[in-house]
């Protein structure tokens, strides 16, 4: 099928000539756990908040349920953001006391409520100014995957935007002891929907390196992976971090994931004041194998051992350790301050009134139309581009007829 569409023919015809111009990059923003400062964690509206916040992406966990449904949750267990405890007898715990997400099935989960994450034993809310969940019982119920994954490709669809999902495994060794393949799952449920290319929406992480390297060695998958780094004693994984914080560590993963997403706390050190002493090699080491470096967890709310603000605990990662994004609870709070500073003239941080950053100059060539003369009008047809939607395989795919004349141009960052 072919569509007619009458041009002016001197759009058509031109030299090339270009120049270069000075762009600022920008942090990536990465919504960690949707918008979890303003509604309960990983709850469909929190993401979808975080969205229209125009984070750059959103970040999710996920557990398998008792029958192999991708559920959308931190933990393993239930009993710190549901009222699992009231709903089941106790005999549906574990020797430990908790509930776990893969001894229930989608039907039991989708029974419980979701709220603010609380401690379980003493009952009192972790950030006691977020929703209120002890004042207004909430609605809010767990999600499959499948609702997450369709929420984003809905709205990148109707917005015209492109933003990425960054799917955190939980945990594949418990799986795996449990019986369950976790990736192999989550790669064929992205397979339905047609995600399989590291230009689709979708990104996936996890705490266990080995994992990734089973994802892109074993499994052949072609999706951006990034490499979870923290603390060894904290047992997210059987992974010795100390390894891959090394350069020979770095150097190996460089070769299968495009990025790495610390605990924040090894890029920097505080001194005994709880201000900055001084930065690690680890953000050097990784940019030298070309791979980002998004840190987490940047909370307004919880600074940990830093004394001072938040906004100078942010200015500290992105102008002197230079990081290339922020994984943080208050997604809207770093997207505002980037968005005053490219309106403030003044590009130094330290008398900008609300500097979030120090410009980084990339070139971009920018081709330039020149002066041209009217020729004739002409009849130019052009074949009807059809473009492809996410839709899972189990539904028949939509096309959308789009028509475009525009100049070609060529982009060097």
């Amino acid at each position: 099928m072919f569509l007619v569409i009458i041009i002016p023919f001197f759009l058509l015809n031109y030299t090339v000539q270009s120049k270069v111009v000075i762009k600022e990059k920008r942090p990536i923003i990465i919504a960690h756990r949707g918008a979890p400062a303003h509604l309960p964690e990983l709850t469909i509206p929190s993401e979808a908040l975080s969205y229209g916040f125009d984070a750059d992406i959103i970040e999710i966990d996920i557990c398998l349920s008792k029958d192999d449904q991708l559920i959308v949750i931190h933990d393993l267990y239930l009993d710190s953001v549901t009222n699992v405890r009231n709903l089941f007898p106790s005999n549906r715990n574990r020797s430990n006391g908790l509930h776990y997400v893969i001894d229930f099935t989608l039907s039991e989960l989708r029974t419980l409520s979701i709220h603010e994450r609380f401690n379980y034993d003493t009952g009192k809310q972790i950030y006691p100014k977020r929703f209120p969940s002890a004042v207004w019982p909430s609605s809010f119920k767990l999600s499959t995957l499948n609702e997450t994954l369709e929420l984003l490709l809905g709205l990148n669809y109707a917005t015209n935007k492109v933003k990425d999902l960054l799917i955190e495994i939980k945990k594949p060794e418990f799986h795996e002891e449990n019986g369950k393949l976790i990736s192999k799952i989550l790669l064929e449920l992205l397979n339905s929907y047609n995600i399989t290319k590291q230009t689709d929406p979708v990104i996936i992480q996890t705490f266990h390196i080995p994992e990734l390297y089973r994802i892109r060695n074993d499994y052949q998958s072609n999706l951006r992976l990034f490499a979870l780094f923290t603390w060894n004693f904290i047992n997210e994984s059987s992974t010795d971090y100390d390894i891959y914080r090394s350069e020979a560590g770095i150097k190996n993963l460089s070769t299968i994931v495009q990025a790495i997403t610390p605990i924040y706390e090894f890029l920097v050190e505080f001194n005994e004041n709880g201000l900055f002493e001084s930065k690690t090699n680890l953000t050097d080491l990784a940019h030298k194998y070309n791979l980002a470096v998004y840190p987490f967890t940047f909370r307004e709310d919880n600074l940990g051992k830093y004394k001072g603000t938040f906004i100078e605990f942010v200015n500290y990662f992105w102008n002197i350790i230079q990081i290339d994004g922020f994984i943080t609870d208050h997604s809207n709070l770093l997207i505002e301050h980037v968005r005053k500073l490219s309106t403030n003239s003044d590009p130094n941080p330290s008398t900008a009134q609300y500097g979030l950053r120090k410009p980084r100059i990339v070139e971009e060539t920018v081709y330039l139309k020149p002066t041209t003369v009217e020729r004739p009008v002409q009849t130019v047809s052009r074949p009807i581009v059809k473009e492809t939607i996410y839709l899972p395989e189990r539904q028949q795919p939509t096309t959308t007829t789009t028509t475009s004349v525009g100049l070609l141009c060529c982009i060097k960052l």
